[in-house]
């Protein structure tokens, strides 16, 4: 429920793993469009409907929606699994999912009232695209939570069971740590594209044209990945911090027009002189220089408009 970038993108990878998607939903015509392209014309457009149309051949519902709007549709999907069952029969044992990293599996009890194994199951990527988002899965760490329910066991067994579906590897996130979790994902996904996004703009403000910043900029990012990936983070730092470079730190420090630039490099440089400390090449007492100027208070600055728009 919900075919948004993740929804979609799992359920195409599910789909091409060998799995048969009975139905996605959709609240608005323009989201119905665009999932209509990608999965076919089975959406609905609440979860109510969805359930009464599926009901006999679905074993797993997936809630792929904004964290604000989670629980309501744990509880919807409750209730609508309330009202198509039938006291007479024997119903099959079906699981609920949410792929949220952030809220907690506690928000599907409802539908472990009704008797349904539930978890979470966040992939440890980004997903900007379906069209993309399906190669995605390949190699990502799985964060898997069993959420309420009799038997967490099993619930962490079907999580393993999808994440090797589409290609990812699953490890088990308690409770008590997801929301640390998220936070690092966030930093190490969402605050890369905005560290581009600033750099983008002074390199505009540089002379850069702005059609041609971003595609500058690219190259050298994909090279500190790359590094990142082959020596990891203390070896692969490279700088004027690295090298202890005081004076072209002052230089940077008087050139950043930006408050929100100058405050980034400031933070950001404090937090990279603990990688310098532990590559343990740079005299202490540069590293205090570092300090002083990286924690000096700035002068008032008017904030030069942007050069993008």
């Amino acid at each position: 429920m919900g075919a948004g970038r993740l929804g979609t993108s799992l359920a195409l990878t599910l789909r091409r793993a060998g799995a048969d998607l009975a139905g996605y939903t959709c609240r608005t015509p323009a989201g119905a469009a665009r999932a209509a392209g990608f999965l076919g014309n089975t959406g609905f457009t609440d979860i109510p409907a969805l359930v009464r149309a599926c009901a006999s051949t679905v074993n797993l519902y997936v809630l792929s929606v904004p964290d604000t709007v989670l629980e309501g549709a744990a509880h919807e999907l409750a209730e609508a699994l309330s009202a198509t069952r039938s006291p007479s029969r024997r119903e099959p044992r079906i699981a609920v999912m949410h792929t949220s990293g952030a809220t907690s599996t506690s928000v599907l009890a409802p539908c472990a009232d009704q008797g349904c194994r539930t978890l979470s199951f966040h992939p440890l990527q980004t997903f900007s695209d379906p069209s993309t988002g399906v190669d995605r899965f390949r190699g990502a760490a799985c964060a898997v939570t069993p959420g309420p329910g009799e038997d967490p066991e099993e619930a962490w067994r079907l999580g393993e069971r999808i994440a090797r579906a589409v290609g990812g590897v699953a490890f088990r996130l308690s409770e008590e740590h997801r929301v640390i979790y998220h936070a690092a994902a966030t930093m190490a996904s969402n605050y890369v594209v905005t560290l581009a996004h600033v750099a983008e703009d002074l390199l505009c403000a540089a002379g850069f044209p702005p059609e041609q910043a971003l595609p500058a900029l690219l190259p050298l990012v994909r090279g500190a990945v790359d590094n990142l990936d082959r020596q990891g983070p203390v070896a692969a730092l490279t700088g004027p911090l690295s090298r202890g470079d005081a004076g072209t730190v002052a230089s940077h420090l008087s050139a950043l027009g930006s408050p929100v630039a100058s405050t980034l490099y400031r933070e950001l440089g404090l937090a990279t002189l603990d990688i310098v400390r532990i590559r343990n090449e740079i005299s202490r007492e540069t590293i205090a220089r570092l300090t002083r100027q990286l924690t000096s208070v700035p002068a008032p600055i008017t904030p030069a408009p942007s050069t993008r728009r």
